[in-house]
């Protein structure tokens, strides 16, 4: 199962686009993450990146400090040096330079206003939209699992399109590891989290 994950990773994002945080930790992680990020931003706005940060990370467990770390980093950058960033395999998680980087967030009166319809992160045009990459059919399991996670967690629906592609890459993952159909894996997802919902205090 890893060596897929690793074929699929390496597939994705050529050695020159992946940097490896794995072993480093949170203030080193932070610091060599900001520097390649400033990197590519001069060099290649618009690429899209592979940060590597914890390997053999299991799908659904906490986040380590060094995650968290990179994390918090990347929520910093978003609208400046990046365009978005989602989890993308277990461990890992991919970014897209910004196309002008910016050293300041474009300020709230240049947004575009979001109609009442709109959730949180469609104002960001280049983010990628998780749906685009879930069959039809599977969508809304897809959409329950993520609104369960969100609510156990704690997050807001701001964080609904990054909940929802790390969902499916778990079902995804799932589903090669135990030779089941995708549908039958996003149902487990699913089921876990109502499991893990009905045992909160």
């Amino acid at each position: 199962m890893k060596d897929l994950m690793r074929e699929y990773e390496r597939a994705r994002y050529p050695e020159d686009r992946r940097l490896d945080l794995h072993g480093e930790g949170p203030r080193v992680a932070r610091e060599r993450a900001l520097q390649w990020i400033q990197s590519r931003a001069h060099e290649a706005p618009g690429q899209e990146l592979l940060l590597i940060l914890e390997r053999g990370a299991r799908a659904g467990r906490a986040p380590t400090p060094v995650t968290e770390s990179v994390q918090q980093l990347l929520g910093e950058l978003e609208g400046k040096l990046i365009d978005w960033w989602q989890p993308f395999t277990p461990g890992t998680i991919a970014v897209r330079v910004a196309h002008r980087p910016n050293v300041l967030p474009e300020p709230a009166d240049r947004r575009p206003e979001r109609s009442a319809e709109q959730p949180e992160w469609s104002d960001q045009a280049a983010r990628a939209a998780p749906l685009l990459d879930i069959p039809p059919e599977l969508q809304e399991l897809a959409r329950r699992a993520a609104e369960l996670r969100l609510a156990r967690e704690g997050f807001g629906m701001g964080l609904e399109a990054v909940i929802l592609r790390e969902i499916w890459i778990e079902a995804q993952a799932l589903a090669m590891d135990r030779r089941i159909t995708f549908e039958k894996a996003l149902r487990r997802v699913h089921d876990e989290e109502l499991r893990r919902q009905e045992d909160l205090p």
